[in-house]
């Protein structure tokens, strides 16, 4: 329950601490921000044309539809500004300098980075960059494609720099991530239901490793099974346990 976390994993004490603490992000966190969760409902995923065009199937029977879906996803994301929960955890970067080993994030929408994080590993890609399909490299979608899709000539020899369902993470920060598990004393978890394995394993890679792992999320999932501790709320509700600290004493 949310009042049986210790007080030293609380926001303002991890940061007193000085301890190494590494955060892996789900879309719950995204959704504070007014973002649609991947599963549950009204989840991308819930929709089976939308797990189509998320697809390695979609990539290489309809790219072009499929590039006209992420395109109006972009667009969707583009002015979304970052939630105070995204805000918080570049506060804490910033606070811990070196001992923060690194942001997990299964999220795609770049909100991390919109708030002042920089040492994210962004394991699914980001919906702002595209990856040329012959030497792999990464640019930032164009500003005009905002205002108008472009034409398919254009997007030929293009993808999203996003993981597609089916898809492995060879061209994503996956080793990073391990690594940032392994070397954490402390991680948390925030907003995912672990449908997808790959938290959950970070966090068992972690706790084998010794760390303590803390799961924050409103709603009882994988990660809880590997969990040293589960915190039954939002990301805004973890981050207020310093204000109501504030409020109560």
């Amino acid at each position: 329950m949310k009042d049986q976390l210790p007080q030293e994993y609380h926001p303002s004490s991890l940061i007193e601490a000085n301890k190494k603490l590494a955060v892996i992000t789900g879309s719950g966190i995204d959704a504070e921000a007014g973002l649609p969760t991947f599963r549950g409902e009204k989840g991308y995923y819930e929709d089976r044309e939308t797990t189509y065009l998320a697809s390695v199937e979609a990539m290489e029977e309809e790219p072009f539809r499929q590039w006209r879906w992420y395109l109006q996803r972009f667009v969707s994301y583009h002015d979304t500004p970052p939630a105070a929960s995204h805000h918080r955890l570049a506060e804490m970067e910033q606070n811990l300098g070196e001992k923060f080993l690194g942001l997990i994030t299964q999220n795609v929408s770049g909100l991390h980075r919109k708030a002042g994080s920089f040492k994210v590993l962004e394991i699914h890609g980001s919906i702002r960059e595209m990856r040329n399909l012959n030497n792999r490299e990464l640019r930032p979608l164009p500003e005009s494609w905002v205002e108008t899709p472009p034409p398919e000539e254009e997007l030929k020899g293009w993808r999203p720099n996003v993981c597609f369902i089916g898809e492995s993470y060879d061209d994503y920060p996956l080793p990073q991530s391990i690594q940032a598990c392994r070397d954490c004393d402390i991680l948390l978890v925030i907003g995912t239901a672990g449908v997808i394995h790959t938290p959950v394993w970070l966090a068992q890679e972690a706790r084998e490793s010794g760390s303590t792992v803390i799961n924050i999320n409103p709603h009882p999932g994988e990660v809880d099974q590997c969990s040293h501790f589960n915190f039954e709320g939002t990301a805004g509700d973890y981050f207020g346990l310093d204000e109501n600290q504030e409020k109560n004493g």
